[in-house]
């Protein structure tokens, strides 16, 4: 069973993918960390404007999950990058992957092979209902107003010791907007047939509920 999760930055997707995930006991998987790992070796080597490199890097690096923590620690080349990747600077670089046409074909096929291993996946991301996975079984589609979003993002840096102004945090969210919605290859939009929820009014604990409701009920007619 494949739960495919796309959203705009900052709408709770990733959060509430992960304790989806855990109340039915599977598998998530955090599509974006795998752009971030991409951008992040970019950045170290100096070439996010170089798109022939970065996709050559998308090919060469090794990016793997420990699934055995939840969320998932990230591994690029050995190496936990968990938090390294939500640097606001490996934000800020991030469309060097994301935007790039070759290493979104690389990363796809990657997702795809990861979710052919498992039974069960709630996997989140740009694009995972409309080309990783148009074929899922199920298809959610979490958005919010850029304000709660940008207000949500501050938030979670701050418990991480990182203080960004939330001027600054909105401008970045409306900026990754422009780019996911405008990119050709893996656009952010919703599936045609995915149930979409608006959780500017939502707490985490409310919209994990009525996702793992949608399953189930959708579960007990299969």
């Amino acid at each position: 069973m494949i739960i495919a999760i796309d959203g705009p930055a900052g709408s709770g997707k990733s959060a509430a993918a992960t304790e989806l995930a855990r109340l039915l006991g599977v598998t998530h998987l955090d599509t974006g960390a795998m752009y971030r790992a991409v951008a992040l070796e970019a950045m170290k080597q100096g070439v996010t404007d170089q798109p022939a490199a970065v996709t050559a890097l998308s090919q060469q690096v090794n990016i793997d999950f420990d699934f055995t923590s939840a969320p998932a620690a990230v591994l690029l080349n050995g190496c936990d990058v968990t938090s390294a990747i939500r640097l606001p600077e490996v934000t800020r670089v991030t469309y060097c992957a994301a935007d790039n046409p070759e290493v979104r074909a690389e990363l796809v096929k990657r997702q795809r092979l990861i979710a052919g291993r498992l039974a069960s996946v709630v996997t989140e991301g740009r694009d995972q209902g409309t080309v990783a996975f148009p074929d899922a079984e199920f298809k959610f589609f979490i958005d919010a107003r850029p304000e709660e979003r940008a207000r949500r993002r501050v938030h979670q840096l701050q418990l991480k010791g990182i203080a960004e102004p939330f001027e600054r945090v909105l401008e970045d969210i409306l900026i990754r907007d422009r780019r996911d919605r405008s990119r050709l290859v893996g656009p952010l939009k919703p599936a045609p047939d995915a149930i979409i929820i608006d959780s500017t009014e939502m707490d985490l604990s409310a919209v994990t509920e009525t996702l793992a409701q949608l399953v189930r009920a959708e579960g007990q007619h299969r």
